[in-house]
């Protein structure tokens, strides 16, 4: 079983046009991805930025938008050809499934929430130190299913509620404790602020949930 995130981005004023046509192809996209061993699908959009979270049954999977979805979505280049999404680097995984029937069990999901970062390129490397130190010190600390991605500077982060622990914790491959105790006074300058964003979502913005199984 493998966690996937993908960044794709919306081209200009085709928000509208992109989220009729995931509203349209609803069930014909999920049974498109359930018969590719997909278990889970969320999609989230802020302004052009749209992130996806999915579990899927075999590692090896690279999913990418089918090519109907071209009109709305910039491409990228490929290995083979333009692609529409683009694999998110793991950054940080609070849990890590063993199978599907342990991951969840019978809990339901009540919400579903992705948010998009900024950050600053040569805040880079120190992020991923302190959150990687952070995974391997205390791993399925606070909820097993917050992962962070990124592509260049961009982060997309997506956690489910209500929040669950793995019955048995992972052991980390550190055995220190350097952590730093005041987290998010550690974090903040590492990112670059949303401009006009409310109140407590000035480096972290939630986007909004567009479609998911």
């Amino acid at each position: 079983m493998k966690r996937n995130l993908f960044y794709a981005q919306l081209r200009k004023d085709a928000s509208d046009g992109f989220r009729s046509a995931i509203e349209r192809d609803g069930e014909s996209f999920r049974n498109q991805l359930v018969s590719k061993g997909v278990l889970t699908f969320s999609l989230f959009i802020i302004g052009c930025h749209a992130g996806v979270y999915l579990e899927s049954l075999d590692n090896e999977y690279e999913w990418d938008w089918p090519d109907a979805y071209r009109i709305w979505l910039e491409e990228w280049p490929g290995e083979g050809e333009a692609r529409l999404s683009v694999p998110m680097i793991d950054i940080f995984h609070d849990g890590v499934p063993a199978d599907p029937a342990s991951w969840r069990g019978a809990s339901d999901v009540e919400k579903r929430i992705g948010s998009f970062a900024k950050l600053k390129p040569d805040m880079a490397a120190s992020y991923i130190f302190y959150h990687y130190q952070k995974q391997e010190e205390t791993p399925d600390s606070f909820n097993k299913t917050y992962i962070i991605g990124a592509h260049g500077p961009l982060l997309f982060s997506y956690y489910e509620l209500p929040a669950s622990l793995s019955e048995s914790k992972r052991k980390g491959v550190l055995s220190t404790n350097n952590s730093p105790k005041d987290w998010h006074a550690v974090m903040q300058p590492h990112f670059v602020p949303w401009g006009d964003a409310a109140d407590g979502q000035e480096y972290w913005q939630p986007a909004a949930f567009i479609y998911g199984f």
